[in-house]
């Protein structure tokens, strides 16, 4: 297994790669994903990193929150320790430590509850995550364990294995413009999760990327269809059939 300084020199090299047009385009997939997904639809409070050198871009991301009424937390790091604070729009944001923009506000999230998207140099096939080295999002989701955790990235940064400690922190899920990942395995692949929000979220993708139907869709997995229904109907949300999504 790579060493993790070895996999973050690998990532800079393939991020230098990356053309603007594919980067527009694998970040708009992922944000539109991100915007679908049940948890950015159900939570007021957004905990959003600003991206820079070639990460996953997170400003349709905001201005979407905007749009909607939410709340919108930005980290700023100071020292060794990284807090959000509320931005009301990108006019809120200046260059802060490694030059990356920072909110220029002081009204500090509570961390109490909301979702926070993370950024991240590269994950594996479980979610594990190799950040950065400065363990700021470790350390703040340590304190603040009741925040749903999503983290995005593009496909190349997704590894079979990397380097992980027994105190890191991982996203419940993770997406990349191909796929939804969880945590526990790779549900995009075979099966379905138990818990309702997750399993939305993988059948909408699975019904908008490969199947035609929910009858096929059921028929490929060995899942039941009224089981689905009956599982996502608890949640608020019915089969459209002519628009192929649970809304």
């Amino acid at each position: 297994m790579e060493s993790k300084g070895e996999i973050r020199r690998k990532i800079r090299q393939e991020r230098a790669k990356i053309e603007e047009r594919r980067w527009i385009r694998d970040t708009e997939e992922i944000a539109s994903a991100v915007i679908r997904h049940p948890w950015f639809k159900r939570e007021r409070n957004l905990y959003l990193y600003v991206d820079c050198r070639g990460e996953v871009g997170t400003r349709r991301i905001m201005e979407e929150a905007f749009h909607r009424g939410k709340n919108v937390w930005v980290p700023r790091v100071t020292g060794d320790s990284m807090h959000f604070y509320r931005i009301y729009g990108m006019h809120d944001l200046r260059p802060g430590t490694y030059g990356i923009p920072e909110p220029t506000g002081t009204e500090a999230a509570d961390g109490r509850q909301g979702l926070m998207v993370m950024p991240g140099v590269a994950f594996d096939e479980k979610c594990h995550r190799v950040g950065y080295g400065g363990g700021f999002y470790d350390r703040y989701l340590e304190r603040y364990r009741n925040l749903r955790r999503m983290a995005v990235a593009f496909e190349f940064q997704v590894m079979t294995a990397v380097p992980h400690e027994e105190y890191d922190i991982c996203p419940e899920i993770l997406i990349t413009e191909k796929r939804i990942r969880e945590a526990e395995g790779d549900h995009m692949q075979a099966g379905l999760p138990k818990d309702p929000v997750m399993m939305l979220s993988v059948v909408n993708t699975k019904l908008r990327d490969f199947y035609g139907s929910l009858d096929e869709l059921c028929e490929d997995m060995g899942v039941g269809r009224e089981e689905i229904i009956c599982k996502l109907k608890e949640i608020g949300y019915e089969y459209d059939a002519k628009g192929r999504q649970f809304v």
